[in-house]
């Protein structure tokens, strides 16, 4: 009775240490992420004013978005950016670490350090947005030596959107945390499937891919969450345009806030961009498992 007592008393104090060590974070996630939900929720159905008292208007911010011509161009630019990015900066990093892993180490300690080192996103930016200058920029002046005609890049809207994901090549790098994966996976599994008979292709299908799925879906989530809040490349390179063909629904967000004053309509659309990934990322976790099993 005595040891178990001792147990009880044992396992409380744990409990009590990591209530002690838990209870900051749960306190700055409170205050700023579950308290500005909750906040956000009920200013969508006001009037919003910061020096006098909010009138409650119903669901007349949600109408007043869904009547707004700019709402649709904001959803398939959002969308159409989404696409670009996963395609680009999430499908090819998994390409290209699978097939380093078939290199030097040498070769892959290099890749991981280039990878590794920390870039500046918003200085990064500036300095494509610079590149892509029709006039004094770097890419323009390439076509030229080359003899080709030059583009408008970013003042062009065919490619502006482009545009804005290619950076995303260099600025952003999860190829690392896929050679981290890859080389926790056992030489054993890919020795026995070569005396097997498997070629590249087959053990990459048979085995690396399947031991990368809960790295694949963990990073897919984040990649969705992150390309449908875009808000810093096209401020920064574009400011929406041209003809609004870079306008997301952050940057409409910003200017129903920020430009207008219409802080109630800001926020009602701040919403329902939240259930727009949340339905979306519900979908993702529904239809892509994370078992190795499933």
């Amino acid at each position: 009775m005595a040891k178990e007592s001792k147990q009880k008393e044992r396992v409380k104090f744990k409990e009590r240490i990591a209530w002690i060590f838990g209870a900051p974070g749960l306190i700055i996630q409170f205050f700023f992420g579950w308290f500005p939900i909750g906040v956000a929720f009920i200013i969508a159905f006001q009037k919003f004013y910061v020096f006098k008292p909010c009138e409650y208007i119903g669901w007349e911010n949600f109408s007043y978005l869904l009547h707004y011509d700019l709402l649709p161009v904001a959803i398939r630019n959002t969308f159409y950016y989404a696409f670009l990015n996963i395609a680009l900066t999430f499908l090819l990093p998994i390409i290209i670490a699978i097939l380093l892993m078939e290199m030097k180490r040498s070769v892959i300690r290099v890749m991981m350090i280039l990878w590794y080192i920390p870039v500046a996103s918003m200085a990064g930016m500036i300095i494509w947005k610079w590149f892509y200058n029709p006039q004094y920029g770097l890419f323009n002046a390439i076509l030229q030596s080359l003899g080709l005609p030059t583009l408008m890049w970013l003042g062009d809207e065919r490619i502006a959107m482009l545009c804005l994901v290619l950076p995303g090549l260099i600025m952003y790098g999860p190829g690392l945390i896929y050679i981290a994966s890859l080389q926790g996976i056992p030489d054993e599994l890919y020795e026995a499937a070569e005396l097997e008979g498997a070629g590249f292709w087959r053990k990459v299908w048979s085995i690396t891919l399947p031991r990368l799925r809960p790295i694949i879906a963990v990073m897919l989530i984040i990649s969705i969450i992150k390309s449908l809040q875009v808000f810093d490349q096209p401020f920064v390179m574009t400011g929406g345009g041209p003809n609004f063909a870079t306008t997301t629904l952050l940057i409409l967000l910003w200017r129903l806030a920020f430009e207008q004053m219409k802080y109630g309509r800001a926020t009602a659309l701040g919403v329902m961009v939240f259930f727009i990934i949340i339905t979306l990322v519900i979908l993702q976790r529904k239809y892509f498992k994370e078992n190795l099993d499933v």
